[in-house]
This record gives structure tokens, sequence and C-alpha cells, in this order.
């Protein structure tokens, strides 16, 4: 079984499907994650993504991104403390839902860290618990963003 990474974008903004589902399956890889995953990626607009964090995390503020990843309390083959940030269903890992604010990823190599940032929260990372776990977050994202830089400068 593959992982099945689903991308919608909802705005004019031309973005490339196979580049963010390269830069997920590229981040999956790194990790080490063999267990397919499943994850839908949302390109909204920036008021979309501002009515979106006042309902679900009661903030009123533009934001690049936000994860909603399915919960669950079933262990999986996730990283020790990790397990409860998804469900695992038929032995795939639902990972949840990354929306990203279009209006942040002009760049390539914006998106990627936005992606990989997103990805790490529907790991079960939380940069906002603790400055121990911000400080590991941040370490793994830029493991992460060197990885795949070397790869993608070869195929772009």
């Amino acid at each position: 079984m593959e992982h099945e990474i689903l991308v919608y974008n909802k705005t004019r903004k031309k973005i490339s499907k196979k580049f963010i589902e390269d830069v997920i399956l590229r981040a999956l890889n790194f990790l080490k994650l063999k267990q397919p995953i499943e994850l839908a990626v949302l390109v909204i607009d920036k008021g979309e993504i501002k009515r979106l964090n006042k309902i679900w995390r009661r903030k009123n503020k533009v934001v690049d991104e936000l994860s909603f990843g399915l919960n669950s309390r079933k262990r999986s083959n996730l990283p020790a403390g990790r397990q409860e940030f998804a469900k695992k269903q038929n032995e795939v890992l639902e990972l949840g839902e990354i929306i990203i604010n279009a209006d942040k990823i002009s760049e390539k190599n914006n998106l990627s860290k936005i992606l990989i940032h997103s990805l790490l929260h529907l790991l079960g990372y939380n940069h906002e618990k603790s400055a121990t776990e911000a400080q590991k977050m941040e370490h793994l994202e830029v493991k992460i963003f060197k990885y795949l830089s070397i790869g993608l400068e070869i195929r772009n």
C-alpha cells in the first residue's frame, strides 16, 4: 500500500501538486516513516485561513498554515510520545489535513518549509508546548529542509 496525499487548491494561484507531493514524500523518507499515510493539503486564501484560525484556534489573525491531526489514542509506528497524533486505520496512518495560506508560498523554498513544519505538527511535534519541544522541532525542520534542498535542486 502506498501513501495517499490529496492536494486541493481553492485559489486561482498556480500550485504544483507534484511539488507538494514530492516534498512530503521526501520528508517522510527522511523520517524513515515506512507505514502508508493518508493526508490532505488544502491551499486557500488569507481571508479563509484567518476565518478558520478564528474558529478553531480562537485567534483572529492570518497565519502561514494550520494543521489538523486526526487524534486517536491508538498506538502506531510513530516515534515514542507521538502516537496520539494520528489515527491508524487498516495499517494506514491517517495524519489529517494541512491548510496553507496561498499568499505565503510564492517561493518553492517557503512552501517546502511550511509543508515540513505542518507535517511535523501532524506527527505530534508542538513548538508551543515548551522551549525544549520548540528547539527539537526547529532542529528537525532544518535537517529535513537541508535533505530536501539537495534533492530538489538536482530535479529543478
